[in-house]
């Protein structure tokens, strides 16, 4: 079983309607229901988990296609087959949404919000999509500046309740807001992890057990650059 896979995006990206489109093919012999069952399960996941800057166009597309070439036994639901199917799948996908997001436009830093502690998946999402389409919280990554009061002021617009002293969040691995204050840091140490490209900041909201992770990109000079100059 092969899979073939190419997708394309730049700014304007935050599916549902997104300026991005995927195309998925494989030679493996699965029936057209499960094919799609398959693909909406990753992909709420994956593609439906970037953004570059919040904004959305009029094209988002993901397509996958099978033609049985493999030979195989055709995959059913609930087979080992199908779990490794799945999984395959998956990993394309996310691979694939998080170089949307590292190939933003003028992106020089690459952000990962994992949000844990929440009560159901749908408010780890609002949290981390409302981090990561912060102007500010963006704008403070591509200086190297660990704000971490632009990431809380982000937790708590999201709409999603919260108590401010249960809620602890990393930069990499440095805790830089703890319970309600702003933590003590090895301030040498954070601002190491700033000037790296690939960052990871990490919310717990200390209310449940779910989680979520959001991928996205800095805003540079350059973005702005590119879309001030932009004309259709």
């Amino acid at each position: 079983m092969r899979f073939g896979v190419i997708a394309k995006g730049s700014g304007m990206i935050q599916p549902n309607m997104a300026t991005m489109l995927c195309f998925i093919t494989t030679d493996a012999a699965i029936d057209s229901k499960l094919l799609q069952k398959a693909l909406s399960k990753v992909v709420a996941t994956s593609f439906n988990m970037i953004s570059i800057d919040g904004d959305m166009s009029t094209n988002d597309m993901v397509v996958v296609m099978a033609n049985g070439a493999a030979g195989n036994a055709p995959i059913v639901e609930g087979s080992e087959d199908y779990a490794k199917f799945l999984e395959a799948l998956d990993k394309l996908c996310k691979e694939l949404a998080q170089e949307i997001a590292d190939d933003g436009e003028g992106a020089t830093k690459f952000l990962t919000v994992h949000v844990t502690g929440t009560k159901t998946f749908a408010d780890a999402k609002t949290i981390a999509m409302s981090v990561a389409k912060s102007p500010l919280v963006k704008t403070a990554f591509f200086g190297a500046d660990p704000n971490w009061g632009r990431v809380i002021c982000a937790v708590g617009y999201a709409g999603v309740p919260m108590n401010h002293k249960d809620v602890v969040v990393k930069f990499g691995d440095i805790p830089v807001y703890a319970h309600g204050v702003g933590a003590e840091y090895d301030a040498e140490a954070l601002a190491k992890v700033m000037e790296q490209h690939d960052i990871t900041i990490s919310i717990d909201m200390g209310q449940g057990e779910e989680e979520a992770t959001v991928w996205t990109c800095d805003f540079s000079y350059e973005y702005v650059k590119i879309n001030g100059e932009y004309h259709t």
